[in-house]
């Protein structure tokens, strides 16, 4: 796989159930025309400008691995397995398994398409959260308190968690909730 690259997860149900269906995507990289839901995974929002069709519909920094984690892995190779383990482990954790739970409620409505500045995406923790996803890996059934972290200024919508865009708007163009601006 190429640094940077998408690559489609596929995900097969159990009899009678849908297949989730699930990329892993560079913001960096032009926006695919894929149906579905772009999601951002990474805690921070991303160095430089992101063109237009590259703006996320909902942003996750729940899901994100922790910073300690990131130190240590560095995105080395060597260590990606261990990485791996690591992040299913924190991904257990109160507010992490819910950020999960909403992302499986996401990708339960249709196509997701994991976006992360991490390079290469084939190092990226979006390809563990893929694999969760589709296996059911990492606190699949629990549920608990917890939350999202993330605020964007006040551009997310606290009904539906995407990306409020319209300078000014008083509803969400998504799920017609208020917005606080």
């Amino acid at each position: 796989m190429r640094s940077g690259g998408e690559r489609p997860e596929d995900g097969t149900g159990a009899a009678g159930e849908t297949a989730l269906r699930v990329w892993t995507e560079s913001v960096y990289a032009a926006a695919r025309p894929w149906p579905g839901t772009r999601v951002l995974v990474d805690r921070r929002l991303p160095l430089g400008r992101l063109a237009r069709s590259a703006v996320p519909d909902v942003w996750l920094a729940a899901v994100a691995p922790s910073a300690a984690l990131w130190r240590w892995y560095g995105t080395r190779e060597e260590r990606y397995e261990a990485f791996a383990r690591h992040y299913e482990q924190e991904l257990a954790e109160a507010v992490r398994a819910a950020g999960l739970r909403r992302l499986r409620a996401l990708a339960g409505r249709g196509p997701v398409v994991l976006r992360t500045a991490v390079a290469p995406l084939h190092l990226s923790h979006a390809r563990v959260l893929a694999r969760c996803l589709l296996t059911g890996g990492a606190a699949a059934g629990r549920s608990g308190e917890g939350g999202e972290a993330a605020c964007w200024l006040g551009a997310v919508c606290a009904g539906c968690g995407r990306l409020v865009t319209a300078g000014g708007a008083v509803r969400c163009p998504y799920c017609q909730a208020s917005t606080p601006r």
